[in-house]
């Protein structure tokens, strides 16, 4: 298995994920253009998506799903909730609801969604599994919800929100309610969180930990990768330390 982040942060989210023989997209917070030439460079082109998944609906995360409507013939993943939210924006695609903790099978990769907390529709993360590798997939969440840290021990790979420094989102000039919103239980989760969540499950078998949807104003790639290289070398894992960029491809991640 291996995955590609196309983008990554409060602007717009997008990610490939791939058995080699099924492929899947992650959010289409992007433009359609971007998502066909994040495609194109990872080798593959609409057609070939066997699905594609949502986490949530808001904007940074469904954006281009509009316009890859009205070309492509699109196979949706997504709860029941957040499928009435992207019904009036993909009409004609074809919809698949997922129970939280159900495992559904898409080709060859095992699809597990469970639940995260933010203020969205029904808003979830994800567990992939294929030949016998696990990656798990958290974005968008103000906390660690009861149970997550047992259900993501053991993964292969880890996409991980780190969304802002406290410091930096204090001193921001932004107006109290929205800070308050960011670092509530229903916002994203600090750079401190990410790395308390990782500490949670750390094992040698870790062998690739991205840093996701980063604040453009409230953090750094710098200052989020040193944050939780802390913990990293704190832990002694040999886990892989990449950080998705907000405009250009990650390239393709391979879990062994």
């Amino acid at each position: 298995m291996q995955f590609s982040v196309l983008a990554s942060s409060s602007k717009g989210n997008a990610t490939v994920i791939s058995s080699g023989i099924t492929h899947i997209l992650v959010d289409t917070g992007i433009s359609a253009l971007r998502i066909r030439k994040g495609l194109q460079e990872c080798g593959l082109t609409g057609k070939q998506l066997a699905a594609i998944l949502f986490t949530h609906e808001h904007t940074d995360h469904v954006c281009g799903l509009g316009q890859l409507a009205k070309k492509e013939d699109l196979s949706i993943y997504c709860t029941r909730y957040m499928g009435q939210e992207l019904r009036p924006i993909a009409p004609h695609a074809r919809y698949t609801y997922l129970e939280p903790g159900s495992p559904v099978q898409i080709g060859d990769i095992t699809v597990t969604a469970f639940c995260v907390s933010h203020d969205a529709t029904d808003p979830v993360g994800y567990i992939f599994e294929s030949n016998n590798k696990k990656l798990g997939y958290i974005t968008d969440t103000g906390k660690i919800p009861n149970g997550l840290t047992e259900l993501l021990q053991g993964v292969d790979a880890l996409y991980l929100e780190s969304n802002y420094d406290p410091s930096m989102l204090r001193n921001s000039g932004r107006p109290l309610y929205l800070i308050e919103r960011i670092a509530s239980h229903f916002g994203h989760l600090s750079n401190e969180q990410a790395g308390d969540f990782v500490r949670s499950i750390a094992h040698n078998g870790l062998q690739h930990l991205v840093l996701a949807h980063l604040s453009q104003d409230c953090n750094t790639p710098a200052i989020a990768s040193a944050a939780m290289r802390k913990v990293l070398d704190e832990l002694k894992l040999p886990t892989v330390l990449h950080c998705a960029p907000a405009a250009t491809r990650l390239p393709w991640l391979s879990i062994n």
